[in-house]
């Protein structure tokens, strides 16, 4: 729909209304709009956070329509916009036509609305959307981890030692959301950004590491150390080119003992930034190190790396196994997991590695699935009660149909009865299915 609504206001700035690049998209959209609201009054879209967000789906990493979407309604000042059961597709017309023109603003539109006779569309939303969605307070920390982890590497960039302010006051609202339920933390890890992989990796190195310090158990404080040292743990590679992180196939051998150079240019980089401890600087600089000590920086080889280290190299190792690289096919969650048990005791450190394992269950979060009822799902939260009975969202019903509204379903139910089984896993390629829209949106 976010496609689809961005695609009819680009298209109507440019073609007259009769014409089919401007009627196709709008007659889809009205269409789908019909549709979802058999099942609701309303659908709400805007933005938060200057991020776009359509119901519950929050647009993290999206797409260069949905940017532009989203781009246009924050210079409008436009936060939401509601539509309500009922809607026609003339006034779906003028509510792209409104947004594509340069006059239009918050202020205007609803009087705008009112002179064009729609009743169906409105300014705003009359519950917060923050109140409404019970996952957007995790978006929101993703987002601004993003923000944080790129504002550190970009003044590195520009000749100054970063403050560490930003990167606390995410961590501090990482490790409360954490401690709250750490399973909801580990969906954002499927987001992938590939234009600004560092970034995203590095959030998602901290996500993953900061849910595995929960899942052992350990204290506030250590879990800030966690999640500070996954933020942070390739920020030395600012000053790796960019042709070289991006080079398709082996690196030669020149070429790699310049990569390896990242974790001690980090480790010097983040000694210099204020208040930040002695931990977080081995962890950067021990997290390729390896367990069995054959990893780098050679001359390091022989230091005590604590735990700390250890678990941001699992995290590290699990999120460069599931993500796309221009020298990297990735796994998928499933076969990365039985990658990382075969790791352990050499890469990594085994008991560790396995409690990773554990934390992410059987079925990982991402894994496309199908179930005894024939339906296809994907999995969206592990069950610590039971590994075999994650939570899912539905995506195709028995009969091999899309669902246009994705339906969650907790396997095991409270009362202790099962509303499915797994019977196997499924290649997300086969059913076109976008894993990463159906657990982060």
């Amino acid at each position: 729909m976010a496609m689809l609504l961005s695609s009819s206001v680009k298209s109507i700035g440019f073609y007259p209304p009769a014409h089919q690049a401007v009627k196709q998209p709008l007659e889809e959209l009205a269409a789908l709009f019909e549709e979802l609201l058999l099942e609701k009054n309303e659908i709400y879209f805007g933005i938060v956070e200057d991020v776009f967000f359509l119901e519950d789906h929050i647009f993290v990493a999206p797409g260069t329509g949905v940017s532009e979407l989203a781009k246009r309604l924050i210079q409008k000042g436009i936060d939401a916009v509601t539509v309500v059961r009922g809607v026609s597709f003339d006034e779906l017309f003028h509510l792209v036509s409104l947004l594509a023109r340069k006059e239009t603003n918050a202020a205007n539109l609803p009087e705008k609305f009112k002179s064009l006779g729609i009743v169906n569309i409105r300014l705003g939303i009359e519950q917060k959307v923050s109140e409404g969605d019970p996952d957007l307070p995790s978006l929101q920390a993703y987002n601004d981890a993003l923000h944080a982890v790129s504002g550190v590497m970009r003044e590195i960039e520009n000749g100054r030692i970063p403050g560490s302010e930003k990167i606390n006051a995410v961590v501090d609202d990482m490790v409360s959301l954490a401690i709250k339920d750490h399973t909801t933390l580990i969906g954002l890890s499927l987001i992938k950004d590939y234009d600004n992989y560092t970034f995203n990796h590095s959030v998602n190195v901290g996500i993953l590491a900061l849910s595995l310090g929960v899942h052992l158990g350990m204290d506030p404080e250590t879990l800030r150390v966690i999640n500070t040292a996954g933020l942070l743990h390739d920020i030395g590679k600012i000053q790796i080119d960019i042709s070289l992180l991006n080079k398709p196939g082996k690196l030669s051998a020149l070429e790699y003992e310049v990569m390896k150079k990242h974790s001690e240019a980090g480790a010097e980089m983040v000694s210099k930034m204020e208040g930040v401890s002695r931990q977080v600087i081995d962890a950067v600089l021990g997290h390729h190190i390896k367990f069995n000590r054959q990893g780098y920086p050679e001359w390091a080889r022989d230091r005590i790396f604590g735990i700390i280290s250890d678990i941001i190299a699992v995290a590290d190792c699990y999120d460069a196994m599931t993500t796309l690289r221009s020298y990297n096919v990735p796994m998928s969650p499933k076969v990365a997991i039985d990658s990382i048990l075969r790791l352990c005791g050499t890469t990594l450190e085994a008991g560790l590695g396995q409690k990773f394992v554990e934390m992410m269950g059987r079925y990982p979060v991402g894994t496309l699935v199908r179930l005894d009822t024939n339906e296809i799902a994907v999995v969206l939260k592990p069950n610590c009660a039971d590994l075999e009975a994650p939570v899912v969202k539905v995506v195709i019903d028995p009969q091999g149909n899309s669902l246009p509204v994705p339906r969650k379903e907790n396997l095991l139910r409270s009362d202790g009865t099962r509303y499915a089984s797994i019977v196997a896993t499924v290649d997300p390629l086969l059913k076109n299915i976008d894993i990463t829209a159906c657990v982060t949106r």
